[in-house]
């Protein structure tokens, strides 16, 4: 019977890199090469982002006495630039900085039909950006090829 030999990597985790993934879905694996794995998690995060956009979902934002909507306000936030974007579009400038965190305005419209699946598309999005961060990571630190 062969033992599986565990190694334990003590490379650093490439900060600049994962900020960059995050922030731009597809932009990590971009820069080390993995254009095409680029593309398909830019692509996919992207439809998954705007779908939820166009189904009237609203983007996670915390709310006074809902501590569960922290975890969709990371979720959503997962999204990098589209999250900021959004929420810049939503709140416009000033009510972003003016109301950050709490008092921030989601978009979306409760009423609509699609709002839960919409709601439920931007946060899939948002955390398989986050997932993409994960494997960026592992790439860059030579976990993963």
């Amino acid at each position: 019977m062969m033992e599986k030999k565990q190694t334990e990597d003590t490379s650093p985790v490439p900060y600049g890199l994962v900020f960059l993934g995050w922030l731009v879905p597809g932009l990590g694996h971009f820069l080390l090469g993995k254009r095409r794995r680029a593309a398909v998690f830019g692509a996919v995060i992207a439809a998954g982002f705007f779908t939820g956009i166009m189904l009237s979902g609203e983007i996670g934002v915390p709310h006074a006495g809902n501590p569960f909507s922290w975890l969709a306000t990371f979720a959503s936030a997962g999204n990098g630039i589209l999250y900021l974007a959004r929420l810049a579009w939503v709140n416009g400038i000033d009510g972003l900085f003016g109301n950050f965190p709490l008092g921030l305005e989601g978009g979306g419209d409760p009423i609509a039909a699609g709002f839960n699946y919409g709601k439920t598309f931007i946060i899939t999005a948002g955390l398989m950006n986050l997932l993409a961060v994960l494997d960026v990571s592992d790439i860059g630190r030579g976990v993963k090829e």
